[in-house]
């Protein structure tokens, strides 16, 4: 698995080289040639031109993704908060640690108020074994309970 994902990596990399090489070339066309010097530190301020263009096509890179994560993130948070059926997330000891509008709407409390409450405290005192023990089982195998 990690010979495909270093596979792949190496003509991204050499892509992004070829990328950021093309950008240079384009943007000597507009400030002109760099002032006389050493064959070798000609070489030294081309490669650090080129990986500074590498680096700043990175951080674009960088800020699309943060921005497609965030897109998805205030989507995400729309359809749970907004959804029409309660959703809960609890601890092994039944904690509230995130509900949604609907959930808290259902147990009658603003939300903030129901954060860090028992979940066990709202179930009728004829089920609460039976809770209990669903809970257990939840948090013991990794298999979807309902």
């Amino acid at each position: 698995m990690a010979d495909k994902k270093k596979s792949r990596e190496v003509p991204d990399l050499v892509e992004q080289r070829r990328k950021a090489e093309a950008k240079l070339a384009e943007r000597r066309k507009h400030t002109g040639p760099l002032p006389s010097m050493d064959t070798e530190v000609q070489r030294l301020v081309y490669e650090l031109e080129v990986h500074q263009i590498e680096l700043e096509m990175q951080n674009e890179e960088l800020l699309q993704a943060r921005t497609e994560r965030e897109a998805a993130l205030d989507h995400y948070t729309d359809l749970y908060d907004f959804a029409p059926v309660g959703y809960f997330t609890l601890a092994r000891d039944s904690t509230i640690s995130k509900l949604n509008l609907t959930g808290a709407k259902l147990l009658g409390l603003e939300r903030s108020k129901l954060l860090k409450k028992r979940f066990g405290l709202f179930v009728d005192d004829e089920f609460r074994v039976a809770f209990i023990d669903f809970l257990e089982r939840v948090f013991e195998c990794n298999e979807k309970e309902s």
